[in-house]
């Protein structure tokens, strides 16, 4: 049923279009026509609605119990830190749970040759918040309750589908306003739309882990970018 939605959406579109340009005309396809093939794109750009964090508490003791339950404990401060922000259970997920050793060797070669290990133990909080301005806060205070990670910022918009329709919308209209152009500087008829295709992209803005430390005395402050959702459309043609 959507398929069916959609293709019937596009037929009406390029209906409307064709008869913004009269030159291009309904007529039943020869053989011996050519064909002129054209590429339109456009671009729609948006505020970001939504803004997505990902944060993370990492420990190490020559103990893997002890590393284990000071992770816990920093975590446990970094989710109370942020429900006391107004953040819910449904913005606040954990992820990435990981434990690892790493061995050093001192000494080597010598009588007093040590090898020491050392455990690592890392967890990462994954947080939705769609108060922008609020999300240096929302860092601020999960660094502060012990949270020594900030693995990056990212911002979008929760529902993209109106962009990517207008971005569609303006993308046909210029591959048809291409077509109709290089038909008349070339003194030809164009005959109708053969075939038609079209692809998405976007981009949301991150900000970079770079941007961010543990140890700093000052506030984060972060502007989000604006959100991008291109549109092309392929559009074949004969006269």
């Amino acid at each position: 049923m959507r398929k069916l939605r959609f293709q019937i959406g596009v037929l009406t579109l390029v209906t409307v279009i064709l008869s913004l340009f009269p030159g291009i005309t309904a007529q039943a396809r020869s053989s011996e026509q050519g064909m002129l093939t054209v590429t339109g794109n456009a671009v729609i750009v948006g505020a970001p609605d939504i803004a997505y964090l990902t944060l993370g508490v990492e420990t190490k003791d020559p103990s893997a119990e002890v590393a284990a339950q000071e992770n816990a404990d920093r975590m446990a401060s970094v989710f109370a830190a942020l429900k006391a922000l107004g953040l819910t259970d449904k913005d606040l997920s954990t992820s990435g749970y990981n434990v690892y050793s790493s061995t050093q060797v001192y000494n080597r070669g010598t009588s007093e040759e040590v090898t020491s290990t050392i455990y690592h133990v890392q967890n990462r909080i994954n947080i939705t918040t769609t108060d922008l301005e609020g999300v240096g806060q929302l860092i601020d205070a999960a660094v502060r309750a012990g949270a020594n990670q900030v693995q990056g910022v990212r911002f979008d918009i929760q529902d993209k589908q109106t962009m990517q329709l207008e971005a569609l919308k303006r993308a046909v209209e210029q591959g048809m306003a291409k077509a109709s152009a290089m038909a008349d500087a070339a003194g030809l008829t164009l005959g109708g739309l053969a075939t038609m295709g079209e692809s998405y992209s976007s981009y949301a803005p991150m900000v970079s882990t770079m941007a961010f430390r543990a140890d700093s005395a000052q506030s984060t402050t972060i502007s989000p970018g604006d959100v991008e959702v291109s549109a092309t459309v392929n559009l074949e043609f004969w006269f």
